[in-house]
């Protein structure tokens, strides 16, 4: 959480004030938070329901394609940023835009590569990728067998505008996607687990006139 930037030149605001008049510009809020959260990668919840997922695992006669990773998160922007003055920006809200986008997996313990996981952003009701109003926001990139991997991933540029238009709502749904598969030769049936954490960075911009 960051403190908000006030802008507004005193003498000015209290003349126009005084006048019954107030500039909007001057009288523009800022605030650049980080909106953090995170999912698990269980290779139990991937193994196939027609494979024995407690035998030893053996290296793979062929490849093999796993459940496919796919949920939805339900993200509150102001839980998520930790900051309450959020909480009433919502009629005054002008603009959000997204600065960067960080990811870090954790804790990876998995015996088989993570493979890339689109996250898809949408209205808080959605639970597929497929839904309406729904759109991919970035991409993590893959991950080695058992590494842990931290970094800044691309937000999807054609969809940045309709994004921004998203958490104007201060609300959305995340729905990470993915199809995990072992190789052959890797092993199976696939063990360990992985934490994985986002973070979008971003800057609202808010203007207490536009609630008179």
């Amino acid at each position: 959480m960051t403190r908000p930037t006030l802008t507004l030149i005193a003498a000015l605001g209290a003349s126009s004030l005084a006048c019954g008049f107030l500039d909007e510009e001057i009288a523009t809020i800022t605030y650049e938070e980080g909106i953090p959260f995170d999912f698990e990668v269980n290779a139990d919840a991937l193994c196939p329901t027609d494979v024995d997922c407690d035998a030893e695992p053996q290296p793979a006669p062929e490849a093999v394609e796993l459940d496919p990773i796919e949920f939805d998160i339900a993200v509150d922007i102001v839980e998520a940023s930790g900051n309450d003055e959020l909480q009433g920006i919502g009629q005054r809200l002008r603009s959000v835009e997204i600065t960067s986008i960080d990811y870090e997996i954790t804790d990876n313990s998995l015996n088989f590569e993570m493979p890339s996981i689109d996250i898809y952003v949408g209205p808080l009701d959605a639970t597929s990728p497929e839904d309406d109003g729904t759109i991919l926001l970035t991409t993590i990139p893959s991950t080695t067998a058992g590494e842990d991997a931290s970094g800044r991933a691309p937000a999807v540029e054609e969809n940045l505008e309709a994004s921004s238009e998203l958490f104007k709502s201060l609300q959305f749904a995340a729905i990470p996607s993915s199809q995990p598969r072992i190789e052959e030769g890797q092993p199976f049936p696939p063990r360990g687990t992985a934490n994985v954490k986002l973070t979008i960075n971003i800057k609202l911009v808010a203007n207490p006139l536009d609630a008179i």
